[in-house]
């Protein structure tokens, strides 16, 4: 296992920041363009969604300390030591986001503590005992549940004060693109989790199944939009055309074996799509 990933600015992952930008994002254009937004809500969301994303990248590393505590020399206690730095880190973080969260609850009411507590107890679960959806293989299907739906309805809660059931069914493509970005990193890491027992989806399915799913997340989005414009969702999808230029560069890192190192590419490749993807869907909706 590489040390070198617990380095701060590695841990915080900057490329999956577009998942909270998008989906907060799409949240937020949603409530403006049913005449219903708030200059001052929308930026504590975007801003909350951000810090919890880095919260939680700097957070579910803490389950690999139980790995690096079985070797018993310098290097280890090094890293076990960062590993908690950025556990810490990540606690301060939280702690501001929920301050933010706290005013919106005031704005809008209780229900949208509910939903942020049931966010972050998603968030902690992902790697935190006793579920670890990482290790169960749910890791996908969580993410797109909780930083997909729950983020894009959660931020139009909080700027509007209710729910929608229209904003749910916007929200999947975008979901499927945050479920993308983390089947990129287990694809990513396939060897790697093999070798420690991590049971990730792509470990329980193997190398060329989860690279079938992958594409089929990423590709899935345009016929989704399609159907989403034909019920009256999506105002315009000549937005989403300059994506089809990013699409085609992470699904031909596929064709490299598994453990190849043009696959440490695949996730800030699938993260710069979901960003161009996701500008252009909120601009879609507007």
């Amino acid at each position: 296992m590489n040390p070198d990933k617990y380095r701060l600015l590695k841990a915080l992952r900057p490329f999956s920041y577009s998942v909270a930008v998008v989906t907060c994002g799409l949240g937020v254009a949603l409530a403006y363009a049913r005449d219903e937004g708030d200059l001052l809500s929308a930026c504590l969301v975007v801003i909350a969604g951000v810090l919890l994303q880095a919260s939680s990248n700097l957070a579910n590393d803490y389950a690999d300390i139980g790995l690096w505590k079985n070797q018993s020399n310098a290097l280890s206690v090094q890293v076990t030591k960062q590993i908690r730095r950025n556990f810490y880190l990540g606690g301060l973080l939280t702690l501001i986001a929920v301050t933010m969260g706290l005013w919106l609850v005031l704005q809008v009411g209780w229900p949208l503590m509910l939903l942020g507590l049931f966010g972050v107890l998603g968030g902690y679960s992902y790697t935190g005992e006793p579920i670890n959806y990482k290790q169960r293989g749910l890791g996908v299907p969580a993410v797109f549940l909780f930083t997909g739906v729950l983020m894009v309805s959660g931020s139009y809660y909080a700027v509007t004060g209710h729910w929608s059931s229209q904003v749910v069914w916007l929200s999947a493509p975008v979901s499927l693109l945050s479920a993308s970005l983390l089947m990129a990193n287990e694809i990513r890491d396939y060897l790697e989790d093999q070798n420690f027992n991590i049971q990730t989806l792509t470990v329980r399915i193997g190398f060329e199944k989860s690279k079938v799913i992958y594409v089929l997340l990423l590709i899935s989005v345009y016929p989704l939009s399609f159907y989403l414009f034909l019920q009256g969702g999506v105002r315009d999808l000549l937005y989403l055309l300059p994506s089809l230029a990013f699409v085609w560069q992470p699904v031909r890192l596929l064709f490299n074996a598994e453990g190849d190192i043009e696959l440490v590419r695949l996730p800030p490749l699938t993260g710069r799509f979901f960003m161009v993807f996701g500008v252009g869907f909120i601009c879609s909706v507007l």
